[in-house]
């Protein structure tokens, strides 16, 4: 007769990061980049060569921006990306 396996407990799923308070600071972070750049979400959505409502999807975080999408976003705005994350690290060390 064959032993019975062994079975490993199962992992807890890791809670999704969209549902984080930081996340609500990168979506604040996204939206102040473009009003400190004195942009409208429309201007903006046409230097990334989106529409405007991307730009607002992205700020309500109906979509997530990868890497390239959010140092285009930066760079759309006047800024770096090493710079927004360092604003974001200074806010989630408070």
């Amino acid at each position: 007769m064959p032993k019975p396996k062994k079975q490993r407990p199962k992992a807890l799923p890791a809670p999704k990061s969209l549902h984080r308070p930081e996340y609500t600071a990168v979506l604040d972070g996204l939206r102040a980049l473009r009003e400190e750049a004195d942009l409208l979400q429309v201007e903006l959505g046409k230097k990334l060569r989106r529409s405007q409502s991307y730009v607002s999807m992205a700020e309500r975080g109906a979509i997530r921006l990868d890497a390239l999408q959010l140092r285009d976003w930066c760079n759309a705005c006047g800024t770096t990306l090493s710079a927004f994350v360092a604003t974001l690290e200074a806010k989630w060390d408070d």
